[in-house]
């Protein structure tokens, strides 16, 4: 059996593991960090480990990862349809930072950095319909590896405007 899909079925009662074990008082579950370089927002963006992974195969497809994470000035989500070498530059990554509150304007405005190099043939009908007239946007390479029996993502990309975002995600297995 392919050492993924393995591990993905081990990991796949993970969101269900992380909710017992957070209602339970503990913090374990999946962290990220991610850093852009570049743009007015630069800096580093850090993710507590309280959040679930998914790493699963939903369908006929590849293995595949999916994560949200909040944090108190930024939210990330990572979708990677399939976790195979042919595939590993195939990521949606986006990053919305909370840029504070604007003077003379009510609330607080937030920026949206994204990078969607998945194509067409790899996205079910309902986000083929969200991405509907944008296409791929932006630029990136992804590294996967397991260790411990976590999945680790590491990424480096480009916005389609330019900004740079590096990032890692530790899917930590849930027992």
């Amino acid at each position: 059996m392919n050492k993924w899909l393995n591990f993905g079925l081990a990991c796949a009662g993970v969101a269900l593991g992380a909710a017992v074990t957070m209602a339970q008082g503990g913090g374990t579950g999946s962290s990220a960090s991610v850093t852009v370089s570049t743009g007015p927002l630069k800096g580093e963006y850090n993710f507590a480990p309280t959040e679930a992974c998914v790493l699963t195969a939903f369908t006929k497809k590849p293995l595949g990862l999916s994560v949200v994470m909040q944090a108190t000035d930024s939210s990330l989500s990572i979708d990677m349809p399939n976790l195979d070498e042919k595939h590993a530059n195939e990521i949606q990554i986006v990053l919305v930072i909370a840029d504070g509150l604007t003077p003379g304007k009510k609330g607080a405005s937030s920026v949206t950095y994204e990078i969607d190099t998945r194509p067409d043939s790899s996205l079910e009908p309902f986000q083929r319909a969200e991405r509907a007239n944008k296409g791929t946007t932006g630029k990136a390479t992804t590294n996967l590896m397991e260790k411990d029996g976590n999945a680790l993502l590491s990424f480096s990309g480009q916005t389609a405007t330019g900004v740079k975002l590096e990032g890692s995600v530790t899917c930590k297995k849930v027992v």
